[in-house]
C-alpha cells in the first residue's frame, strides 16, 4: 500500500510540471500570434504612409508633366506660326516677282526689287528663328518624355504598394 501511495504521489508530481508547461506554451503561442499581428499592423501603417507619400509625389509629378506639355505645345505653336509667316512671305515674294516682271517702269522695278530684298531678309531671319524654335520644341518634347517616365515610375511604385495592401485570397 505504501508503494501504491508513493506511486500515486509520484504520478501526481510528474503530471504537475506538465500541467504548468501547457499554459506556458499556450501563452508563448499567444504572444507569438500577437507579435505577428503587430508586425502586420506596422507593415500596414508603413505601407499606408508610403502610399500617401507616393500619392503626393504623383500629384506633384502630374503638375510637372502638365507644365512640360504646356511648354511643348507653346513651342509647337511658335514653330507653326513661323512656318505660316514664311509661307506668307513666300507668297508675297512671288507676287512681287510677278509684278517686277510685268512692269516696264524702271522705278517700279527697283521698288519691287527692294521689297523682294527686304522680304528675302525677313525670310532668312524667320528660317533662323524657326530652327531655334524647332530646337526648343525638341528640348520640350525630351523634357516631357522625361517627366512622363518619372510619372510612370511613381505610378508603378504606387501600384506595387496598393497590391501589397490588398488582402491575400486563401485558396
Amino acid at each position: 500500500m505504501k508503494h501504491a501511495a508513493t506511486f500515486a504521489l509520484l504520478a501526481v508530481f510528474s503530471v504537475l510540471p506538465g500541467i504548468g508547461q501547457t499554459p506556458t506554451q499556450t501563452d508563448s503561442q499567444t504572444l507569438e500570434a500577437i507579435l505577428v499581428e503587430m508586425r502586420g499592423l506596422h507593415n500596414d501603417v508603413r505601407l499606408s504612409q508610403t502610399t500617401q507619400i507616393l500619392l503626393t509625389e504623383l500629384e506633384v509629378q502630374q503638375t510637372q508633366v502638365n507644365r512640360a506639355m504646356q511648354k511643348r505645345d507653346d513651342a509647337k505653336t511658335k514653330v507653326t506660326q513661323l512656318q505660316e509667316n514664311q509661307k506668307n512671305i513666300a507668297a508675297q515674294l512671288a507676287r512681287f516677282d510677278d509684278n517686277a516682271s510685268a512692269t516696264t517702269d524702271p522705278q517700279q522695278k527697283q521698288q519691287f526689287t527692294q521689297m523682294q530684298d527686304q522680304l528675302k531678309l525677313q525670310m532668312t531671319m524667320l528660317k533662323s528663328q524657326e530652327q531655334d524654335r524647332a530646337n526648343d520644341l525638341q528640348d520640350a518634347e525630351t523634357a516631357l518624355r522625361r517627366e512622363q517616365d518619372t510619372l510612370a515610375g511613381i505610378q508603378d511604385q504606387l501600384n506595387a504598394v496598393v497590391k501589397k495592401l490588398q488582402p491575400v485570397a486563401n485558396p
